[in-house]
């Protein structure tokens, strides 16, 4: 879903470091499209065992806070609500331009870990999720990427993502993949044709040329309409061999962030997701937006 264009930017706030990191960005995109910021902290229902007093007023009033410190200009209103996480936030999400959350790194394998929560929103949200990761800002480098292929959500996502690359001034990346073979099992690849890794491209294999010519054309067609309408967007039209989730992996870090699709299916947390863009979620450096197809 393409969210409430001019309803405010909605961050999940806890005073964790990725809740800060996540703060930090919501600040950034609603400063950036001159919209509202809203912090909402979720303190659990009451037959829970309580937070201790004063524990949700603390927090968003830090939140706040630090975020009149990133931009002291925006308007901001924070808000301590009593339920679970996933019912407030998407409740939230209805009326959000988007929904930023963070997410922590695993230690050990430096994964991003979206959570239960996080995962089921990206089903649930009525508006985009943006998963930031909790490690520090790295260095812009002007460019927004989207996956595409073909489907309902992927267009949803290319729809949102070449408004955020007109908002920040960025170049957009649109990237598709095309079927390859495993590395191991080929020789040295031939042509100019880019290659993932992990996959080669065999030279004496048309067919695989002509998958990666038909790729070239629908991804050219499937964002025809949006190139239309915002002709000052810069676009960067990318088809690699490979795998969908290794190709914007590899990509990912050069980047201020990834948009992909998700088709919102799905009674399981682990099944919320497709594997291309929980993959990408869980691997990317840098802070990912799940955009959910419209409902037809």
């Amino acid at each position: 879903m393409i969210g409430n264009t001019r309803g405010p930017v909605v961050a999940a706030v806890d005073g964790s470091p990725a809740s800060d990191r996540a703060l930090d960005w919501a600040a950034d995109e609603a400063r950036s499209r001159g919209l509202d910021l809203r912090l909402v902290h979720a303190s659990g229902p009451p037959t829970h065992r309580p937070a201790p007093d004063g524990v949700g007023p603390r927090v968003v009033e830090e939140a706040r806070r630090r975020a009149s410190e990133r931009a002291p200009d925006l308007p901001v209103e924070a808000v301590s609500l009593t339920g679970d996480r996933e019912p407030v936030l998407s409740r939230e999400s209805r009326s959000a331009r988007a929904l930023v959350l963070g997410a922590r790194r695993m230690s050990a394998t430096g994964e991003m870990a979206p959570g239960a929560t996080t995962l089921a929103l990206t089903a649930s949200s009525s508006c985009p999720v943006v998963v930031v990761p909790e490690t520090g800002p790295a260095p812009r480098t002007g460019r927004v990427m989207v996956g595409v292929d073909g489907s309902e959500s992927a267009r949803s996502a290319a729809e949102w993502a070449f408004a955020e690359a007109e908002a920040r001034g960025a170049d957009l990346l649109v990237v598709s993949a095309s079927g390859g073979v495993p590395r191991e099992d080929l020789g040295t690849p031939e042509g100019d044709v880019p290659v993932s890794e992990g996959f080669e491209l065999p030279g004496d294999d048309a067919l695989v040329a002509a998958s990666v010519a038909e790729s070239h054309r629908l991804l050219s067609e499937s964002i025809a309409g949006e190139r239309e309408l915002r002709p000052d967007v810069r676009v960067e039209e990318i088809v690699e061999v490979g795998d969908a989730a290794g190709v914007l992996r590899s990509l990912a870090e050069g980047c201020d962030l990834t948009v992909v699709g998700s088709r919102g299916r799905g009674s399981l947390v682990g099944t919320l997701l497709g594997s291309v863009s929980r993959s990408v979620l869980s691997h990317s450096p840098r802070p990912v937006a799940v955009v959910r197809a419209e409902r037809r």
